[in-house]
């Protein structure tokens, strides 16, 4: 059991989930148990965490427990993977399941991996810009200060050098703020107003809120479509993507849509009313809906969606770096006017 909880401790990340059903799906495939698959990949594995997990596995299949059951006990794999690989044990369909959430897995490890180099970039901007500034209040203006006493100095200048009165006298107390606020910000993001709040503030963001609807289309129409061509109910489908998709503003609004297709409402016409997907949706499903090929379609509009969602990251980055390098340089200018402007006085004075 104690081992059990440690396993519990975290999910496993898209790459690791990718590997795995991938290699489930070529073992089942070749006429391997699943038992024994789970031997294989606990004895191939270099990570003694994951190790565990194949373990563990291996140890309820054999005890007659169903692969999907033992997977939800362990708590460490997301609820679309649970519920796909339980229907395709029930429907005969393991290697063909065990692939698709291979492919679903990669793509998303993909995207998740595009959108941190994304971000990495304006992370070291937003560092090297902290630390200007720290050295321009902590090194520049107390080897200024004593050249403006008895000159009286703009208020611009004034808010400087208290600013930098109060990093020199009193940084632990900045230093502890910082610290307070990156321990409890998992917590309060944890909450669900204020979560829904920032995730509705993303998505009607000017230009960047456009970006964040096609990567969210995207991931909406590849998650159900897995679903649903696993054979799981729509309802139930619905429910599931919208605990993936990572929007709590959009999960919220899905949670509505399934309350209209359980009232008798067609997904085409329940899914217009929500903000936040791209407006093209409802047509495709409802061509879906149409001809009956609903999963087919939504695989075709993911697939569609997942290159744009590449170029809207891209995009995302282009727009992001210039935003940065504009603010770096307005903080710059204005320290810089700070200092300037009161030594300027001093030498017409002087003059």
């Amino acid at each position: 059991m104690d081992m059990l909880r440690r396993i519990k401790n975290r999910k496993l990340a898209a790459d690791v989930l990718s590997d795995m059903c991938r290699q489930i799906g070529v073992m089942t495939g070749a006429g391997i148990t699943m038992a024994k698959a789970m031997e294989i990949l606990k004895n191939t594995t270099e990570n003694k965490r994951i190790a565990r997990i194949y373990s563990e596995l291996e140890d309820r299949i054999k005890r007659g427990y169903p692969i999907g059951d033992s997977m939800e006990a362990l708590g460490v794999f997301p609820e679309m993977a649970v519920n796909m690989i339980r229907a395709a044990e029930v429907s005969g369909q393991l290697e063909k399941t065990a692939n698709n959430l291979a492919e679903h897995y990669r793509k998303e490890h993909r995207t998740m991996t595009q959108m941190k180099a994304a971000t990495m970039y304006p992370k070291i901007l937003c560092i090297m810009a902290i630390t200007i500034v720290l050295f321009v209040f902590l090194v520049i203006m107390p080897m200024v200060e004593p050249l403006f006493s008895g000159v009286e100095l703009p208020l611009v200048t004034r808010i400087l050098m208290r600013i930098s009165a109060f990093l020199k006298h009193d940084w632990h107390i900045v230093v502890a703020g910082m610290v307070v606020m990156i321990l409890l910000e998992p917590v309060i993001l944890s909450i669900h107003s204020v979560k829904y709040i920032i995730d509705k503030m993303i998505l009607y963001v000017p230009i960047i809120g456009k970006q964040m609807k096609t990567i969210y289309t995207a991931r909406f129409a590849r998650s159900l479509s897995g679903l649903y061509a696993s054979g799981i109910p729509m309802v139930i489908g619905l429910e599931i993507t919208s605990r993936t998709i990572g929007n709590r503003y959009l999960e919220t609004q899905i949670l509505d849509v399934v309350c209209a297709v359980e009232n008798g409402a067609s997904l085409s016409h329940a899914i217009e009313s929500v903000h936040g997907l791209d407006k093209k949706l409802p047509a495709v499903i409802f061509v879906g809906e149409e001809t009956g090929k609903l999963d087919m379609m939504l695989l075709s509009l993911a697939e569609g969606y997942e290159h744009e969602a590449e170029i809207a990251i891209n995009k995302l980055v282009s727009m992001i770096e210039p935003l940065m390098i504009v603010v770096i340089g307005i903080v710059v200018a204005v320290i810089l006017l700070g200092i300037m402007i009161p030594m300027w006085s001093l030498y017409e004075y002087i003059g």
